[in-house]
């Protein structure tokens, strides 16, 4: 069996998982730095930190999966010829100009407060922008890239703030995360509409038919993972007009439902980026898509 068959989806997870680590938590500080506490911006601005530097690291790995993919083992990793197509590939590009988003992240962060922000969006545009320049987004040329990477900000933004939230509810002081979980639920109004949207659009252009998600190897996987995100939105739902209240009434119960809310979100999230690796690593499109 071809080992790159079971890496690759690993390593694109881990990418998934770095990008939203990164770029999710300076949105969510970008959005809210006002209303967080000193020891809350710390959290974020060290979580983007350790989420760039890991998916800087995997960002050059991948480049070597692409190499030991086209040579179909593990020794091609160190294969000049292999890595020279490797870098000459789309997927090669794309990962090298993740890479360079990382990168351009990572000295944002040794910089002052408003360049630092500055290069944090520029690098973010970067990282989120590399989704697009290889793999299926290519297929419908300008009009799927730009729908892949509004969908892709949209979910960065989303599920960017699990941790955050997590870790705020684990504090001894969470008085403002009432507050918080009201704001984030209006901004998260217009980024789950545009992250929906274009998501719907984005597989129909990619399937064609909607008969396929149910006929098609691709299709029952895009349908799980329809069915989670689903999930997803029912547990926001749930947050936003059960919890947020209960925060308010009840902060002590409010707390420990809110946590337990988020960690259910982080599990379901979990297994939508897992999907989402398999549909762009492992699964074919259905034939004459």
């Amino acid at each position: 069996m071809d080992v790159w068959i079971v890496l690759n989806p690993i390593l694109k997870v881990q990418l998934y998982v770095a990008s939203f680590g990164s770029v999710g938590s300076f949105l969510f500080t970008l959005h809210f730095r006002k209303k967080l506490y000193d020891q809350q911006r710390s959290y974020c601005d060290n979580l983007c930190y350790k989420s760039t530097l890991i998916g800087a690291i995997i960002s050059l790995v991948m480049i070597l999966s692409v190499a030991g993919s086209l040579g179909g083992d593990l020794a091609s990793v160190s294969d000049f010829l292999m890595l020279r197509l490797a870098m000459e590939s789309k997927s090669g590009v794309g990962y090298l100009t993740a890479f360079s988003g990382f990168s351009i992240m990572l000295m944002a962060h040794n910089l002052k407060i408003k360049a630092k922000r500055v290069g944090l969006f520029i690098g973010s545009i970067v990282v989120i922008f590399s989704f697009s320049m290889a793999g299926h987004s290519q297929l419908g040329g300008v009009i799927t890239q730009a729908l892949l990477m509004v969908h892709l900000f949209g979910i960065t933004f989303w599920l960017g703030s699990l941790l955050p939230f997590r870790w705020i509810c684990l504090q001894g002081d969470t008085t403002n995360l009432s507050g918080l979980a009201h704001h984030f639920g209006i901004f998260a109004m217009g980024y789950v509409g545009l992250l929906l949207s274009s998501g719907f659009f984005y597989a129909y252009m990619l399937i064609g038919e909607l008969s396929l998600i149910f006929t098609t190897s691709y299709g029952n996987l895009l349908l799980i993972k329809i069915i989670m995100v689903c999930a997803l939105l029912f547990l926001a739902a749930l947050n936003k007009f059960k919890l947020v209240p209960l925060l308010e009434k009840s902060p002590l119960l409010g707390v420990k439902k809110f946590k337990n809310s988020v960690q259910l979100e982080i599990v379901l999230a979990f297994i939508i980026v897992f999907a989402s690796s398999l549909l762009t690593t492992s699964i074919t499109l259905p034939v004459g898509v």
